[in-house]
């Protein structure tokens, strides 16, 4: 393997160091032989060194001690001082020695030795056995300190020039000065040798960070998902081929060096870029501001579903040259596919459980209806009128439940979206009361409580109902061997921000979670709570509750979208999801939704209808009747009929624009919308509205709710009437519809 190139640096170093070591040896012998000839060494000069030293150590300890007794008040930190101090008042017996010593060396310091010696008469002069050190004592043992420093460095200075013309009689000392540069050639050597390996191990690492940095790529290049790595000033650093084919770029756009700017600059859907600008994110670089990553939902240049992510990254020893932040982007549009389509699969789900039921009470009145009709015609004779009377009652009455039972069907699955604000739950409960049996069954008791004075909410009401069913169907298959399912909602009015989690719970239940732990925010709330008896829930299964997907139930029982969507919904609206729950205490899920600021719309809708109610004045007018069901069609037209206007009928459009052409004038047409082929009829009311300028229009269909108005495709000004109708809607839908033409 090739070497490392800093090899011949460390060659160059060896050769240096080599060369220094030789000179300074040199000079160091040639500096040792000078120093010998000044002199010879004192060896009196030894005792003296000891005695200064054991002075030195005498003095520190018992400073030391002292403070450490100070400290601590340990026994064996006052005995340290006492000895300490006893070796200072011994040593004052061979100050005369030292002195006569210091001074034949010629390393005296008057003044300094006369300061040790009234030091260590005053130290002899402190009573002996008391530890408490005397006023002044630890001035006077600090300035013996110092003083014995200053002759220390005195002895040392002279010392060396003494060991130096000791050196210089030595026979060995120039072999000793070989030695220590032999030695240090040898330690080269060595160190070249380690330095020679050390290359190898980091041309190793070097060629293995290059084979990682290529797997790495590798693995980029491999991802479903695009990455873009950008420095701390914009410019792009590494990427990704899939970046390119999600966002649709050309093949060469992007590039090393590439700023964040010119590449959102591109990246445009609906006249406007769906990346945050670069001068949103620099200041964070900037100050170093370690924030969590960003991720949004956004729709691509081409219309995908992309999820756009970006991280920061820092270095750590805090280089703005190695700041920067990661972008990162999926194409989400099939896991959208796939979650539209199992939110689909679960209210199909609830549909088809709704049907059943449906189905079941359907039944049941058509039984009511045709038991009562076949004894109509077992009572003939004239004295029978009052008894025909009540069957024919009872039949009618049962028509209307049934009407009322398909009408639930339909506003089920085709509720028109109202405004945020018009909800009252008398009317949801209405709905739900006698929907929820036929979905729950007979082992569970449903009650839902009274609601008169709850306030109107600002809710989608077919979400609402939608919200409440699952939570229902889940609380059912809580409750296996049967039990009850409680609905209610009360008033709930905060005076300030509230935590949700720190309410209190009721008896049993002693586990929480909250969909958003952020405060509630004060005001007026409606509460709306879905309480269960089953088994309740454990930690694991309550921390997980919101997770798409997720599901307690068997293999195909449960699609794990039912909370999800609770939780949309209530996102949607600004409320909240709270889940209280207690093993073997039963479940309270409750949602907490804002009050409406605005009147109930129900309400308005009743002062609307009172406002523009029109008389059914007689007047007579041509009518044509489209239906291509006959016995429907001789209903309306006998109506009419009845009603003085002068009637023509037809089965389908074809026919219906034949009979039309050959008449001068039609001043109203009522057709069926569900028409067969050509015209349906809505095609078929605007060619005739193209021939008969001002026709009025009444549309008819099984499909309408009440809420129906302005279809795509209608005629304006158009009224329409929801089967099955009665005599009375038919002859108010015609009258309107006339007085607005």
């Amino acid at each position: 393997m090739a070497r490392h190139p800093a090899r011949r640096a460390h060659i160059l170093a060896l050769i240096g160091a080599g060369l220094l070591i030789v000179t300074f040896g040199t000079m160091s012998i040639e500096l040792g032989n000078e120093m010998a000839r000044r002199g010879n060494i004192d060896r009196q000069s030894t005792t003296a060194g000891s005695y200064l030293r054991t002075l030195h150590r005498a003095t520190s300890r018992a400073r030391i001690c002292y403070y450490a007794w100070l400290a601590r008040n340990k026994p064996d930190d006052a005995s340290c001082y006492s000895k300490a101090i006893g070796e200072l008042e011994n040593a004052l017996s061979d100050y005369s020695s030292f002195r006569s010593v210091q001074e034949r060396v010629g390393a005296n310091r008057i003044e300094s030795l006369n300061m040790v010696g009234q030091n260590l008469q005053a130290i002899a002069a402190w009573p002996s056995g008391v530890t408490e050190m005397p006023q002044g004592g630890e001035s006077l043992l600090s300035a013996l300190d110092e003083n014995l420093s200053v002759l220390s460095r005195v002895s040392t200075l002279n010392q060396a020039g003494r060991v130096a013309d000791m050196l210089r009689n030595t026979g060995w000392q120039r072999r000793l000065l070989l030695l220590g540069v032999l030695t240090g050639v040898l330690s080269l050597i060595a160190a070249g040798w380690v330095l020679d390996r050390s290359s190898l191990v980091a041309a190793r690492a070097e060629a293995s960070s290059r084979d990682l940095a290529l797997r790495l790529r590798a693995t980029l290049d491999s991802l479903s998902l695009g990455m873009a790595v950008f420095g701390a000033d914009g410019r792009l650093w590494h990427w990704n081929e899939q970046l390119s084919l999600i966002l649709g770029l050309k093949k060469d756009f992007l590039k090393l060096g590439l700023h964040y700017d010119e590449l959102n600059a591109v990246l445009v859907a609906g006249n406007m870029s769906f990346l945050e600008p670069f001068g949103h994110i620099k200041p964070f670089l900037d100050r170093g501001e370690d924030v969590p990553p960003v991720l949004t939902e956004c729709k691509g240049p081409d219309g995908a579903d992309l999820e756009v992510c970006r991280t920061f990254f820092f270095a750590a020893d805090g280089a703005a040259s190695r700041h920067g932040f990661v972008l990162t982007i999926a194409d989400i549009s099939l896991r959208l596919r796939s979650e539209r389509a199992l939110g689909e699969a679960q209210k199909l789900r609830a549909l088809g459980q709704l049907t059943a039921g449906i189905a079941h009470d359907f039944k049941n009145l058509l039984t009511v209806i045709l038991g009562n009709l076949e004894l109509v015609t077992d009572y003939e004779g004239p004295e029978d009128i009052a008894r025909r009377q009540e069957y024919i009652f009872a039949a009618t009455h049962a028509a209307r439940r049934s009407e009322a039972l398909t009408g639930q069907l339909l506003s089920f699955m085709r509720r028109q979206t109202t405004k945020p604000d018009s909800l009252m739950f008398s009317d949801l409960f209405s709905f739900l009361n006698g929907l929820l049996a036929r979905v729950i069954g007979s082992h569970i008791m449903v009650e839902c409580c009274d609601v008169a004075g709850v306030w109107p909410v600002r809710a989608d009401p077919a979400q609402l109902e939608s919200a409440v069913l699952n939570l229902a169907i889940n609380a059912r298959d809580a409750m296996t061997k049967g039990g009850k399912l409680k609905i209610e909602a009360r008033n709930v009015v905060f005076a300030m921000n509230t935590d949700l989690m720190s309410l209190p719970l009721e008896e049993g239940r002693h586990r929480r979670v909250v969909s958003d732990p952020t405060p509630l925010p004060a005001g007026n709330w409606v509460r709306l709570d879905v309480t269960d008896t089953g088994s309740g829930m454990t930690d694991d299964v309550l921390h997980r509750l919101f997770e798409p997907f997720f599901t307690t139930k068997g293999e195909g029982a449960g699609t794990g979208l039912g909370m999800p969507m609770v939780l949309a919904f209530s996102q949607q609206v600004n409320g909240r999801v709270m889940v209280e729950t207690g093993t073997g205490h039963g479940t309270v899920v409750s949602l907490w939704l804002p009050c409406a600021a605005t009147t109930c719309k129900l309400e308005e809708t009743k002062v609307l209808v009172a406002d523009t109610a029109v008389k059914t004045e007689a007047c007579q007018a041509r009518v044509l009747v489209v239906e291509d069901d006959a016995a429907i069609r001789d209903i309306v037209v006998t109506i009419m009929q009845m009603a003085g206007h002068e009637v023509l009928e037809a089965e389908d459009g074809k026919q219906a624009i034949e009979i039309a052409t050959q008449q001068e004038k039609l001043d109203l047409l009522i057709t069926d919308i569900q028409l067969p082929a050509p015209f349906d009829g809505l095609a078929l009311s605007q060619v005739l509205s193209g021939q008969n300028p001002g026709l009025a229009v009444v549309y008819m269909s099984g499909e309408l709710t009440s809420e129906s108005a302005n279809l795509p495709g209608g005629v304006e000004g158009a009224s329409y009437l929801a089967k099955p109708f009665r005599r009375k809607e038919l002859v108010q839908a015609v009258a309107t519809a006339l007085n607005k033409n």
